[in-house]
């Protein structure tokens, strides 16, 4: 496989993850382009935590039991595509929160 083939097995098993993140980091740049506050900075690193922590569990609460074992045979680790998926949501979080930084800091 490709790693191309890897980006799209990893976003097709944790988009849900993904897109909730991805929607915590645009309310998060858009507070923080309303009001800058360097402890919102902080506060939502801080929360940001138990919302992936809670979204992870309900993804794993709610696929298919069989739906693993999918990525399984195709030789993928689910522990290591749930990680690169949070791994990128960390880093777009970061990266907003440091353009955020950059323009009102």
């Amino acid at each position: 496989m490709h790693i191309r083939d890897h980006i799209s097995l990893t976003w097709r098993y944790g988009k849900v993850v993904f897109l909730v993140g991805a929607i915590y980091n645009l309310v998060c740049a858009l507070l923080q382009r309303v009001d800058f506050s360097y402890s919102f900075l902080v506060d939502a690193f801080i929360l940001k935590v138990p919302l992936t922590a809670i979204t992870v569990y309900m993804v794993k609460q709610f696929r298919e039991r069989d739906a693993v074992f999918f990525y399984i045979n195709l030789g993928l680790s689910s522990r290591k595509m749930l990680t690169r998926i949070i791994l990128a949501d960390y880093l777009a979080f970061a990266i907003l929160m440091t353009i955020m930084l950059l323009i009102h800091g």
